[in-house]
């Protein structure tokens, strides 16, 4: 499955490391999304696959992430 999203979305990403890789829809670097609140909040698990992310954010013993992209991927596709 490829992820298509709005550009307003990609334009609010431009921290992005790795060039929107997330959008092939390979899943390869997708942070797996623990739990959420809303559309808004989005904790995902630690050790995650992706790796280095400008958009992680740590909390307490959790993480956030912060990524528009990402997180409206999760919204959109429940991916």
């Amino acid at each position: 499955m490829r992820f298509i999203l709005d550009k307003d979305i990609l334009k609010r990403a431009s921290r992005c490391r790795d060039n929107f890789s997330c959008l092939s829809g390979e899943g390869d670097c997708l942070c797996e999304i623990e739990d959420f609140a809303g559309e808004k909040i989005h904790f995902i698990k630690p050790g995650n696959k992706g790796g280095i992310c400008n958009y992680k954010m740590g909390f307490g013993y959790s993480f956030l992430c912060n990524c528009p992209v990402r997180k409206e991927i999760y919204n959109k596709y429940k991916v």
